[in-house]
């Protein structure tokens, strides 16, 4: 176009908005509408109000076409359509409602109140919409369609699935149908159904970079990481700055155990979005699970920045500081994620191991008791309080417990091993030597040597020789 194209251009956009600007102010000031005035030009002109920011002028404008047709459906309709524009849900159903009383089988303007209905939460009535529509037209698409999208919200997935397969039996090329399929196939976990159904809502719209996203999302799940990958790239090659596309491609590497290159893609997904919480904590848990454990914690203090109350990353960073030996801010971290949930075994563990290295040996026997009284099973706990009793001198409360561990795990080494040195300590020696006998037994391969004195060193090396 030239710059004199583009003069005559401007000059006939002012023109044709003088033009509907003028049509608008008659109406308000009492002229009688023309007799050739079309829905088409109504509908031009509202849009041109609306698209101004002017609903109020909007509506003065359909009151005055009210005045002369009051009984027009189609008017009351539009009057609906400008409330529900604003958000004023209550007053465009009421108008809905008026619109209906004067032709109650115009399906187009029930359709339209259901979708009001459902934007103001209304999911029931939304519905009764819907289906006074089918029960007019049992093939309306648009009626099944919506009333899917409205089962899908409130996890009615199994019916939603009969609609728009329903859908797709009347219009074989509906793509929005085969997407909305393929989201209750998921939900349903019919996972391989889920994908052919996303196949071919791609084959009609290849350029939905959603509908490959969601195709890797079922993909993942059924563990076809690679394949999900690719649909993940397919999904960025459409949208590079698909944030949520980068951090489900991260966690396929994650999954597939590549963790460089799952943190190359928690890295995008936190570029274009500064504030991905979960971006930010699985990067972080990457560089934990490689040893980058400074990294870690930097990124574990971003989540926390953002989420105050993050009990993961409390935890996270906790275990980062113990692998740096730091020890007293490992518990200062698990102690925070403690107040946030102090039901998880894990995380008690975690804190009685920082307690024993920081010499609190009484509060990590409590701590270690805390893990039994939430896990009973965990034997590798077990054993660790018992071996924190012993060095607390309480032998015969560690023996009790060594029983116990014993009942579960009767082909366990270890434990014979910390009821040897009970023995020794309270000079039991024969019984100790026979439940070293006995460790020997269970494990030749092991040799255990717990800090005792000389004498009982030798008896060790003598027991060892012999055993050889």
């Amino acid at each position: 176009m030239s710059y004199f194209d583009s003069i005559d251009f401007e000059e006939d956009f002012h023109e044709e908005n003088n033009d509907k600007e003028a049509l608008i102010n008659a109406l308000l000031k009492g002229e009688n509408p023309s007799p050739e005035l079309e829905l088409e030009t109504i509908d031009d002109l509202i849009n041109y109000l609306l698209e101004k920011n002017q609903h109020r002028k909007a509506i003065e404008y359909i009151d005055s076409l009210l005045d002369f047709f009051p009984f027009s459906n189609e008017i009351w309709q539009r009057k609906a359509f400008v409330y529900d524009n604003n958000g004023d849900y209550l007053r465009a159903i009421e108008c809905f409602d008026k619109a209906i009383t004067l032709n109650p089988l115009d399906e187009e303007t029930l359709i339209s109140k259901g979708i009001t209905l459902d934007n103001s939460g209304n999911h029931e009535g939304a519905i009764k919409c819907f289906d006074d529509v089918i029960n007019i037209d049992a093939n309306n698409i648009d009626a099944l369609f919506n009333k899917g999208l409205i089962l899908e919200k409130i996890d009615n997935f199994d019916e939603a699935r009969g609609l728009f397969e329903k859908i797709i039996s009347l219009e074989p090329t509906h793509k929005d149908a085969y997407y909305e399929l393929g989201y209750c196939y998921d939900f349903l976990d019919k996972l391989k159904k889920a994908v052919e159904a996303y196949d071919k809502h791609i084959e009609l719209a290849p350029f939905n970079y959603n509908a490959w996203y969601n195709r890797g999302v079922v993909l993942s799940r059924m563990g076809r990481y690679y394949k999900a990958i690719e649909s993940y790239e397919m999904a960025l090659t459409i949208n590079p700055k698909f944030g949520s596309a980068w951090y489900n491609k991260g966690n396929a590497y994650a999954s597939l155990g590549i963790i460089t290159r799952a943190i190359e893609c928690y890295k995008q997904a936190i570029y274009f979005n500064r504030k991905d919480s979960y971006a930010l904590y699985n990067l972080a848990s990457a560089y934990e699970q490689i040893g980058l454990h400074k990294e870690a914690l930097d990124h574990f203090s971003r989540v926390l920045q953002l989420d105050p109350s993050h009990f993961e990353s409390f935890f996270g960073r906790g275990n980062c500081h113990y692998q740096l030996e730091d020890y007293k801010r490992a518990l200062k971290d698990y102690d925070s994620a403690l107040k946030l949930y102090d039901d998880n075994s894990e995380l008690w563990y975690a804190k009685a191991d920082a307690e024993y290295n920081l010499g609190l040996i009484k509060e990590s026997i409590d701590s270690y008791l805390r893990v039994m009284e939430i896990d009973p099973s965990n034997t590798n706990a077990l054993l660790d309080l018992c071996n924190t009793m012993i060095e607390n001198e309480e032998y015969d409360r560690a023996n009790e417990y060594l029983k116990r561990l014993l009942k579960v795990k009767p082909e366990w080494c270890e434990p014979y091993y910390s009821m040897a040195k009970v023995c020794f300590l309270k000079g039991n020696i024969d019984v100790g030597l026979a439940m070293i006998e006995r460790a020997f037994v269970l494990n030749p391969e092991e040799r255990f040597v717990y800090d005792f004195e000389k004498d009982w060193r030798k008896i060790l090396h003598f027991l060892i020789t012999r055993q050889a």
